[in-house]
């Protein structure tokens, strides 16, 4: 195996060890009072089409999705890095059937699998969400501030202050109309 090849099958290792850590990460007691999430789920990534009033917006980069899709809010890998990490996981490239192959086709394997989950977090576990000074916000039912992209940075930048204002801001829009309407 190639060092190169080696070198980012650790890094996605890493991520993917990341993204598990931050989705079962539920705990109430947590420092600060902050949790990921009511009833956090890691599930397999959705590709239902968006529907009325469902909205998705990506980091400048696109490495990041966040959207509202139905009754739900999930954040995952965007689309091209999603691509990117397919093709650098793909066990068929893999040369050789002895042991190394065999575990390069299983780290490989693994990764893929960890990589096309996304976070899922049901809307009617959320109190609000805002976007201010240049960050978006999440607060649970119980008014403490929710962990969904604490820690985790794009670039060098944390991921809450990674979106476009004006994409921000119409998520933020299109989440306080679906709570408005799934009250009356």
């Amino acid at each position: 195996m190639r060092r190169s090849t080696r070198r980012f099958t650790a890094v996605v290792a890493l991520a993917a060890t990341a993204l598990f850590f931050v989705a079962c990460d539920g705990d109430p007691d947590v420092k600060g009072g902050e949790k990921s999430g009511p009833d956090a789920k890691l599930v397999t990534r959705d590709a239902r089409p968006l529907g009325p009033g469902d909205v998705s917006i990506m980091t400048e980069d696109r490495a990041i999705e966040l959207a509202l899709v139905g009754d739900s809010i999930v954040t995952g890998l965007g689309p091209a890095v999603l691509d990117k990490i397919r093709d650098k996981t793909d066990t068929g490239a893999v040369a050789g059937n002895g042991f190394g192959a065999g575990i390069e086709k299983m780290v490989k394997s693994t990764v893929a699998t960890a990589m096309s989950k996304q976070l899922q977090y049901p809307l009617s576990g959320l109190q609000d969400v805002r976007y201010e000074n240049g960050r978006l916000e999440f607060f649970s039912k119980d008014g403490s501030k929710m962990k969904i992209f604490e820690g985790s940075r794009d670039n060098g930048k944390p991921i809450a202050e990674s979106f476009d204002a004006k994409d921000a801001q119409r998520f933020v829009d299109a989440v306080h109309a679906r709570m408005a309407s799934t009250k009356d």
